[in-house]
């Protein structure tokens, strides 16, 4: 049987690759329903295209394959394997209904795609947080934004063969003045110009979501410039990363700017597909600016994965930390740990710390039972791998927890932060999972083998300013404009500028650590809850 349906669903892509065509290539208004078609599901609703109707079949009889029962919780690698499949068919419906510009639906569509496939990674059924919206979910926006005071937009970034598509969600405000049409397509016309991306551009009044496409931005050639990002950014001694960060910004930013600056957008949430989940978008440069001296940026799973509350800021957050200084299983010390765990949960905030042969999962089952944390701090190193989660681990004394492991831990807390060394994320969905199935509501993580000398200064600085930010995600911002600019700094076997702070003692080889380098403050991404 299980053959059989991947045969089957071989073919199906096969033909639907053959059979959904791509949208014509200049700016113009996309086809209006046709009321003759109405009653004619056989036909596409827009007289063009691949109905959408047939992909919802095939989703629905494949989700009867695969056992769709809400309650159960643990896949087996068949059914998980046609759970996949079926993401991959949300993505080609939300491809088409972008096309026919229902951008309702398309969001839907891309909400259920990516759950899917989070459920083909963790071999696990997940119980969505939000039903279905009408909008994009920009009337949830919108509440965040005034929750926050920081005007949000919700951004859906996939790649594909046939191109990279932007959906773009800022707040729902009926009572905006409309006007934002005419100067939309100066500025895609300019942008054109300039870039000599073609732009597809549906018509909208302000606060309603839009789409952006760009048909020669492959995802192939996406992943070559986001590797070529990563390995530059590994050079602290030189720029080399720029060219590709500002390509990123072309193509992942520059489309959405006139109406990201018609709403007065402050914070910007990304949910993105393939490697764009490895790079850091507060990296990306527009010639003349990081992405993050701009906006604040966090990226989520899906937004019917993530429970976006704010936590009262009026209590101070008790935090857990724990953390490895010295060297297990053949891992390299990390010195700085000693300093950060200590600080931040003595004199930044208040709580426990538990290093070294402290630092062991009994010790972190047993807190956490007794106990609610609203921050677990763990300074360690950790690995998450491209193939399952059953290979992606966080290092304890003396024994691993493997990611399939975390959700028995109940780790039930605001923030679980992975001050992480040699961590590695490939094209996968190690982050998100851990944001999904920790039990967290958001996870701060770092992208790539981070600096001991330059995390710890950014975890002091992050937790320094968490208190009175109005976001977790302007928190971050915060902590990674004081490293741009070169307000926190380390010398002299100190580390100097964590606002409120006397200069505090580090004893760590900080030679050749220059702060403002994007290699040491993009490092982390906030996943999941960023409020």
């Amino acid at each position: 049987m299980r053959y059989f349906l991947l045969w089957f669903l071989s073919l199906t892509f096969a033909i639907l690759s053959l059979s959904i065509p791509k949208s014509v290539r200049s700016q113009s208004n996309y086809p209006s329903r046709d009321p003759n078609n109405s009653d004619n599901p056989s036909r596409n609703p827009s007289g063009n295209g691949f109905n959408p109707l047939i992909l919802l079949n095939l989703i629905n009889s494949l989700s009867r394959s695969g056992n769709s029962d809400q309650q159960q919780v643990d896949l087996s690698p068949d059914i998980a394997e046609i759970r996949g499949q079926i993401g991959r068919l949300y993505f080609l419906l939300a491809r088409q209904y972008a096309a026919q510009n229902q951008l309702p639906e398309a969001c839907n569509a891309l909400e259920k795609g990516y759950s899917a496939e989070l459920e083909a990674y963790l071999h696990k059924r997940l119980r969505s947080l939000h039903p279905d919206s009408n909008d994009c979910y920009a009337s949830e926006v919108e509440r965040i934004s005034k929750l926050t005071g920081s005007p949000t937009a919700l951004i859906y970034v996939t790649t594909s063969k046939g191109g990279l598509e932007l959906i773009g969600v800022p707040p729902s405000s009926p009572n905006r003045p409309a006007g934002i049409f005419s100067r939309t397509r100066i500025g895609a016309k300019s942008l054109e110009e300039k870039m000599g991306i073609p732009l597809v551009q549906s018509n909208q009044a302000s606060g309603t979501p839009f789409r952006k496409v760009a048909y020669n931005v492959t995802s192939e050639e996406v992943d070559r410039v986001i590797i070529d990002f990563r390995n530059n950014l590994r050079d602290t001694s030189s720029e080399d990363f720029l060219p590709q960060s500002q390509q990123l910004y072309d193509w992942v930013v520059r489309p959405m700017e006139p109406e990201l600056e018609k709403a007065q957008i402050k914070t910007l949430v990304f949910v993105m597909n393939g490697n764009l989940r490895v790079v850091p978008p507060a990296a990306f440069h527009d010639g003349k600016r990081y992405l993050v001296e701009k906006y604040a940026v966090t990226t989520i799973p899906s937004w019917q994965l993530t429970e976006a509350n704010h936590p009262d800021r009026a209590l101070t957050p008790q935090i857990l930390a724990m953390g490895l200084s010295e060297s297990v299983e053949g891992w390299s010390p990390l010195p700085a740990t000693k300093v950060e765990v200590e600080t931040i949960s003595s004199q930044v905030l208040v709580g426990k710390n538990f290093m070294n042969s402290a630092f062991t999962k009994d010790n972190l089952r047993s807190q956490t039972s007794s106990q609610n944390f609203g921050i677990i701090h763990l300074a360690t190193h950790a690995k998450f791998v491209k193939q399952s989660p059953e290979e992606s681990f966080i290092q304890f004394w003396g024994d691993r927890l493997q990611m399939n492991q975390i959700s028995k831990m109940n780790l039930v807390t605001d923030l679980l932060t992975l001050s992480a060394c040699e961590t590695a994320v490939g094209q996968n969905l190690g982050l998100a999972g851990l944001a999904v199935d920790s039990g967290a509501k958001s996870v701060l993580a770092s992208l790539w083998a981070v600096s001991d000398a330059g995390t710890a200064p950014l975890m002091i600085r992050f937790y320094r300013g968490l208190s009175t930010a109005p976001s977790k995600a302007i928190a971050l911002q915060e902590a990674q404009l004081a490293f741009l600019r070169g307000e926190v700094t380390v010398k002299n076997n100190q580390i100097f500028g964590i606002k409120g702070f006397p200069n505090i003692p580090f004893q760590v080889d900080t030679r050749g650590v220059d702060l403002k380098h994007p290699y040491f403050w993009s490092s982390f991404i906030l996943v999941g809850n960023w409020l």
